[in-house]
């Protein structure tokens, strides 16, 4: 397909992860206050030692954790999106060479903290966002808000002026739980990390980054108790089903041949894939599913290794790591993808371009 400059690029994305972070030995060593004492800690263990994760990132210490109140968590996911939002915001701008005034979309994604207002009405002024740009915030969306935002974004600038900025805010380490574990608390602490990440959707008349040509979405019928959150009197605790690879199995094929068929793409023309790990069995699911071959799936691999799951941020980093690992050749079709509480599965059809094309792409 030749590259058609009017298209929807993916003009820049920027991320952020904390300084401090867990090793895997930390998680190890810290597991009995993880998994809810000696029993836990020895149920879980192999759990750990088979994650294929290195490390996590938090932003607050296990020890300050444990003390924090669900108010107090909140009040640091509060501050610190206001700080990250800001952040990530001005560099995704800049690295898309435009300003704040040039945007007229801007969806801001978390489903870990809670604030009201949402934070892109304390961060749009300080960017230079006109008061009229239409403010998207989702909270609902889980892993898959990354790539639902940035489809969200796509479709709304079919009938908007200007660029949109979509931000990923996901401190997963304000939801560890310590009391009255079930199964999937334990999991949420051992796998989850903190990290944020913002990207610009915009045209523009050079091939800056890959084109979005298409946005798709699909949520699978009687599956809504595999996956979600839930608020407890200590905060939000993770519901997640035993059962979620064999359901991403059972549903996902049918979903990705009938997203590409209506552009007419077959799974094969798909050269490269960007796919939210949700966790080991899930991406092992997914790659015996689809037949894909390690080299596909190494992007997420590596991400899913360097900072466990971040939720919907997590994309955004598998982007990255897919331009540092194997830049992919311009024009070539791939297919962003991340599964999030519903079930649903959020799609994006990719063409390469700019700076996913060539690692040292200004």
């Amino acid at each position: 397909m030749p590259l058609n400059t009017k298209r929807l690029q993916l003009l820049s994305v920027e991320t952020h992860v904390p300084a401090r972070f867990l090793s895997r030995d930390d998680t190890l060593a810290q597991l009995p206050t993880l998994a809810g004492g000696h029993e836990g800690s020895v149920r879980f263990r192999g759990m750990v030692e088979r994650s294929r994760i290195d490390r996590r990132h938090i932003e607050t210490s296990l020890e300050e954790l444990l003390h924090l109140t669900p108010g107090a968590r909140s009040r640091i996911f509060e501050q610190r999106s206001r700080e990250l939002a800001e952040d990530l915001g001005s560099r995704a701008l800049r690295a898309a060479g435009i300003q704040g005034r040039d945007l007229g979309v801007v969806i801001t994604v978390s489903c870990t903290g809670y604030m009201l207002p949402s934070v892109d009405a304390y961060v749009l002024p300080r960017l230079g966002v006109p008061p009229e740009a239409r403010r998207v915030p989702v909270t609902e969306l889980g892993c898959s808000a990354g790539v639902g935002g940035l489809g969200v974004a796509t479709e709304l600038l079919d009938s908007r002026a200007g660029h949109a900025l979509v931000v990923s805010i996901e401190l997963c380490s304000s939801c560890m739980q310590t009391t009255d574990l079930a199964a999937s608390d334990v999991i949420g602490n051992i796998l989850f990390a903190d990290a944020a990440a913002a990207a610009v959707v915009g045209r523009s008349p050079d091939p800056r980054g890959p084109e979005i040509l298409a946005a798709g979405t699909s949520l699978w019928p009687e599956t809504t108790d595999a996956l979600g959150m839930r608020l407890s009197d200590t905060g939000l605790r993770l519901v997640l089903s035993p059962d979620l690879p064999n359901l991403v199995a059972q549903h996902l094929p049918a979903t990705l041949d009938g997203f590409l068929a209506a552009h007419d793409v077959r799974r094969s023309d798909v050269e490269f894939w960007v796919i939210h790990p949700g966790g080991p069995r899930v991406l092992e699911a997914v790659g015996a599913t689809l037949q894909l071959s390690e080299r596909a799936l190494a992007p997420s691999w590596a991400v899913w290794s360097a900072y466990g799951n971040v939720s919907s941020a997590t994309v955004f980093f598998i982007l990255e790591a897919l331009r540092q690992m194997n830049p992919v050749p311009a024009g070539r079709l791939g297919v962003m993808m991340a599964f999030g509480p519903g079930l649903s599965c959020e799609l994006l059809l990719l063409r390469s371009g700019g700076w996913l094309s060539d690692a040292a792409f200004a």
